[in-house]
């Protein structure tokens, strides 16, 4: 699987690579490549074709020092009688705006409250305000220094 003869085991296989191009070097990596890493490769090109083909909501989202806001354009009033927010400590999830039962996902640049948020529609935005959460607990691990046999 792994030319492991070509880092100086044998010497006569030495100058393989200064005869390759770069074409032909590219495809015999891909092929090691995919030996090694099958299901990890083929993982990767789902997820890209999945996230090509999701809805977006052109939501902007940024943050303050106290609050991360999260503004999404909508064109239709009706959307916003449907619409359900829920929220996390990292990301934040909207049900009822596209057709599929899936969430609209949104990942948030840091963590927030349990308590607090609030969301306003006026001029055909929604506004989502969540309060951040800036409190790091921090616990101590002591390191056991007893001798094992």
């Amino acid at each position: 699987m792994f030319p492991w003869n070509f880092f100086g085991a044998n010497r006569k296989n030495q100058d393989f690579f200064d005869k390759l191009d770069e074409d032909s070097f590219q495809e015999m990596l891909e092929k090691w490549m995919k030996q090694a890493f099958p299901s990890f490769l083929d993982a990767n090109t789902n997820k890209q074709s999945e996230t090509t083909s999701h809805k977006s909501l052109n939501e902007t989202v940024f943050e303050t020092h106290d609050y991360i806001y999260i503004r999404i354009p909508i064109s239709e009033d009706e959307i916003i009688d449907k619409i359900k927010i829920y929220y996390s400590l990292n990301k934040c999830m909207i049900t009822g705006v596209f057709d599929n039962e899936q969430p609209y996902t949104i990942i948030l640049p840091s963590t927030v409250k349990k308590k607090g948020a609030t969301a306003i529609y006026r001029d055909h935005v929604l506004e989502i305000k969540i309060p951040k959460y800036s409190d790091w607990q921090f616990s101590e691990i002591d390191v056991d220094t007893e001798n094992q046999d």
